[in-house]
């Protein structure tokens, strides 16, 4: 692969995430991490896990109650190195919840990438929270999810 092609890669990895999230497809969120994969988000939420099926569990626990969740990836940099790489992406969020509970939340994902067999896989991703409107958006939904 060329580095053009590694870097297109690695956005469309970024992307699958949130697409993933937004369809709550966790085969295919599964598939995006290395097996000892890392994601470790910080305050205000505060936590960490290891596994990508781990991983995947806990966003899919969080992900359960929710009505939709439009997240979209913004502004990735991508820098390859061999079979390694960094990527840095701005994150907007909105959900709303079955209970009526919602945020809007805006960050930056600092991830670490490695390339397998299979492709592009994140082996870390840090989130760090620039902004959180613990309210919940108004308006009518039209989209929601049965698990």
């Amino acid at each position: 692969m060329s580095d053009l092609e590694d870097r297109m890669a690695i956005r469309e990895l970024v992307e699958r995430w949130s697409d993933g999230t937004n369809n709550h497809d966790w085969a295919a969120l599964e598939a995006l991490f290395t097996e000892d994969a890392v994601w470790d988000v910080g305050e205000p939420l505060s936590f960490t896990v290891q596994g990508r099926r781990q991983i995947v569990a806990l966003l899919r626990e969080k992900m359960q109650p929710s009505q939709y969740v439009v997240q979209t990836p913004h502004a990735i940099i991508v820098n390859v190195q061999g079979n390694t790489a960094s990527a840095r992406s701005t994150i907007h969020e909105v959900c709303r919840f079955a209970d009526g509970a919602g945020l809007e939340m805006m960050g930056t994902y600092f991830d670490e990438l490695v390339k397998e067999p299979a492709g592009w896989r994140f082996r870390r991703r840090n989130y760090r929270c620039t902004f959180l409107n613990p309210q919940p958006p108004s308006g009518q939904v039209y989209r929601t999810f049965a698990e």
